[in-house]
């Protein structure tokens, strides 16, 4: 083949071109694939992972024939790298396959940290095993991605059948491109499932592992309560109390619990089965430095009082994931400047309702007195 006709030439000339050529040498591995399935069924049903990949490497190099490719260049990546194959540098291969006589599976993950550098276009090639005969189809990754699911950490849902209306990056409002390519992913989507849960009335939150604790080891695992040492108790709290501020108004029912309990879960893998002890543990207050109360008042504005400083430490130098946190729970609170204040104001009008004059409790730090 002459230089000026391979694919990093046309590259050079025309991008759109190079990627016309790469679903072409994509479509013919396909007809290969499937010819050769065709007359030995039982050599492609006994395929495993591993094989499946050379199999395709050595297709994929067949097809390269009459074509801008370099058979040459058609490598197959060990590790765990992704795409599985590279095509003349630029152009990769993820090979999936099932048993099965269906064209889905789970997929690759949605954080691609491991994906090779310099390839900008990728084609799925699937391989159904199941049926009587096996059967192969290769198309763009990106419009084979329906949806979401998690096993160790969030992959893919392949449908080698989709229209492309329905990937899950049209789901999104997004691309493929500005999907992978976002410093934040993971919440992105997350937060996609969350309005999707909403839409359909489903109290209920993606438990997925956020970006900050992507790599810490107890990301990946359920802790309890009880089992948190007391700073990161007081921590967790005071963001509940923050994010989810109807678990302290005295009159809801205990559903006013479920956004606390589920993002404990969801975000930080803490399961609390008493969590309404965190609010109301240890009696209603009757005594305030000594002077009894007309009417004893609910435990939960002592601890308004008690985390008060821990909540305006928070919210006077917000993190930007607490700040994401916050906008995504309880955007209420990013109205003006000060967050503390606005969180204050909502205490304080649960608070007026009953008669207690919580802002004045907070700068006074009182004494109080419980009935058990």
């Amino acid at each position: 083949m002459k230089e000026e006709n391979n694919i990093i030439a046309i590259r050079k000339r025309d991008i759109a071109l190079a990627h016309e050529a790469f679903a072409s040498l994509m479509s013919n591995t396909e007809m290969i694939l499937n010819s050769d399935a065709r007359e030995n069924p039982c050599k492609y049903k006994a395929l495993t992972a591993s094989t499946l990949e050379t199999c395709a490497v050595e297709k994929i190099k067949l097809a390269c024939s009459d074509s801008p490719f370099d058979a040459d260049e058609v490598k197959l990546i060990s590790g765990q790298r992704f795409p599985d194959i590279v095509a003349d540098n630029y152009y990769g291969i993820e090979v999936k396959s099932t048993k099965e006589n269906h064209w889905t599976s789970t997929g690759s993950s949605i954080v691609e940290t491991t994906r090779i550098e310099n390839v900008d276009d990728i084609y799925m090639l699937f391989g159904k095993l199941g049926g009587d005969v096996p059967q192969f189809r290769c198309r763009p990754y990106q419009d084979v991605l329906y949806d979401i699911a998690v096993t160790h950490s969030p992959r893919y849902l392949i449908n080698m059948e989709l229209e492309k209306k329905d990937t899950i990056f049209s789901k999104m409002g997004t691309t493929y491109d500005d999907f992978r390519t976002s410093p934040d992913s993971i919440s992105i989507a997350r937060r996609y499932y969350r309005e999707r849960a909403k839409k359909n009335n489903r109290q209920e939150m993606p438990w997925w592992i956020t970006s900050e604790n992507l790599e810490s080891a107890h990301s990946f695992n359920i802790r309890l309560w009880k089992s948190l040492d007391l700073r990161e108790k007081r921590e967790l709290q005071a963001k509940c109390m923050i994010l989810f501020p109807e678990a302290l108004n005295p009159d809801r029912s205990m559903t006013k619990y479920n956004n606390t309990t589920l993002w404990l879960c969801s975000y930080n893998q803490v399961i609390n089965p008493n969590i309404r002890d965190l609010y109301s543990a240890g009696g209603k207050i009757t005594h305030v430095d000594g002077e009894r109360l007309q009417k004893p008042v609910a435990q939960v504005f002592n601890v308004i009082v008690d985390y008060s400083d821990d909540i305006k430490a928070l919210l006077r130098h917000p993190s930007e994931e607490m700040r994401l946190m916050i906008e995504e729970f309880n955007p209420v609170l990013l109205a003006g400047e000060d967050l503390y204040e606005n969180w204050l104001a909502i205490c304080c009008e649960l608070a007026g309702k009953k008669g207690v004059p919580l802002r004045e409790w907070i700068e006074k730090k009182p004494v109080f007195t419980f009935s058990r």
